[in-house]
């Protein structure tokens, strides 16, 4: 039987990144939505255009890579 090892799955650095890094993102985010005084309208519009930056940035990064694997095709 297999053993299982978080480590194998979540490395060190997904840890760091998501969970140190990204604590004040989270904690804005929870802000927006428990804090006083409250404004679920603008709070979901903020959301949005969190969400809408970092979808951008993921897809001009995957395009990116999709060029740079087009300029510098891998080594066989």
């Amino acid at each position: 039987m297999a053993e299982f090892d978080v480590w194998n799955v979540l490395y060190p650095g997904t840890w760091v990144i998501f969970g140190i890094i990204g604590l004040p993102v989270y904690t804005a985010i929870i802000g927006w939505f428990v804090g006083k005084p409250r404004d679920l309208g603008k709070a979901m519009l903020a959301l949005t255009y969190l969400v809408g930056f970092i979808v951008s940035m993921w897809v001009g990064v995957y395009i990116f890579t999709i060029l740079l694997g087009i300029v510098f095709p891998p080594a066989m």
